[in-house]
């Protein structure tokens, strides 16, 4: 059984099943509240709670540049987290430069989400190319590893932060905040997170547009290797009056290499069986495919109970 003790606003999200004497207990980090990362993970919490009787607690953090460390060092248990967060913590990479977070392991891939800038409905911009000297949100020095998916946007849209009058902000729902207020002409945010729907309903918003070539990707896969172009249908989300190419990646459930060979086994064969309800958790996973749980995920190392998985489920080689 995987205990942990909790520090600070910790959500539990759910009791063991009745009758259960003892459940395992798990413990997931999570993003501030409002964010994405928060909802998404949350919403696997209960997921797991209601569906395995297990006793999992969500503790929010200010960005996965916080809650991976723990992970890794076996104070927290697993987490969803962005690939590229995922990618540049074992590699090394800032803000983990010199010190690679080794034992991290990917377990398998929920979803693809899409990213970008968001500018108010009634401006005239409708590609990221056409905001060349605003002031953008950036910084996050809570969530450092956002600012090369910021670098990548801008690199889609030939551009570079140099051609940008800069907000810096701590974290990407500050830099929603500061939008909101005037403070900044375009935000960076995910598509689904709650922050885009307050966004939407104080000032309205409208997404910013990348280039869908090859070339367009290559430049963003610069910054964000694990990072692709995705069309966005017209209507799908707050501020998507179009179909509209944008960042995307996917969402990787991310574990220790402490966790049990079982733990692991049990939450694939649970997501695996049960791609309806894994869509139901939250609209970011409508897009999940259990055909599509285990990608190249360029560096990343699955947990070794899930390279098993997938293998005797004919996923991988």
């Amino acid at each position: 059984m995987l205990k942990h003790t909790v520090y600070g606003f910790t959500f539990v999200a759910a009791l063991a099943l009745a009758g259960t004497a003892s459940a395992q207990s798990l413990g997931i980090g999570a993003g501030t509240q409002g964010s994405q990362n928060y909802a998404v993970n949350a919403g696997f919490a209960q997921f797991l709670s209601n569906e395995l009787g297990l006793d999992v607690r969500v503790q929010a953090y200010g960005g996965s540049g916080q809650s991976m460390p723990l992970i890794d060092a076996g104070r927290l248990d697993l987490q969803l987290v962005p690939s590229p967060d995922v990618a540049a913590a074992v590699r090394g990479e800032e803000p983990f430069e010199g010190r690679p977070l080794q034992n991290l392991r990917a377990v398998a891939s929920l979803s693809s989400s899409a990213y970008g800038f968001m500018v108010r409905a009634d401006s005239d911009h409708t590609k990221v190319s056409d905001v060349k000297g605003l002031t953008i949100t950036y910084g996050y020095t809570a969530q450092p590893t956002l600012r090369d998916q910021v670098d990548g946007i801008l690199a889609a849209g030939g551009l570079s932060i140099d051609d940008m009058s800069v907000d810096n902000v701590p974290s990407v729902p500050n830099g929603v905040d500061d939008f909101i207020a005037g403070n900044a002409d375009v935000a960076f945010f995910a598509l689904q997170g709650g922050k885009t729907r307050e966004a939407d309903a104080s000032v309205g918003i409208r997404w910013l547009a990348v280039e869908n070539t090859p070339e367009a990707e290559a430049a963003m896969q610069k910054f964000v290797p694990t990072s692709y172009v995705k069309v966005v249908p017209a209507g799908s989300a707050p501020g998507v009056k179009e179909d509209t190419p944008m960042m995307g990646y996917d969402y990787v459930l991310a574990v220790g290499a402490h966790v049990p060979d079982e733990t692991v086994r049990q939450i694939l064969e649970l997501v695996h069986d049960n791609p309806d309800k894994v869509r139901g958790i939250l609209k970011t996973f409508a897009e999940f495919s259990p055909d599509e749980m285990a990608p190249d995920l360029k560096g990343i190392m699955y947990h070794p109970a899930a390279s098993a998985y997938f293998k005797e489920i004919v996923l991988t080689k």
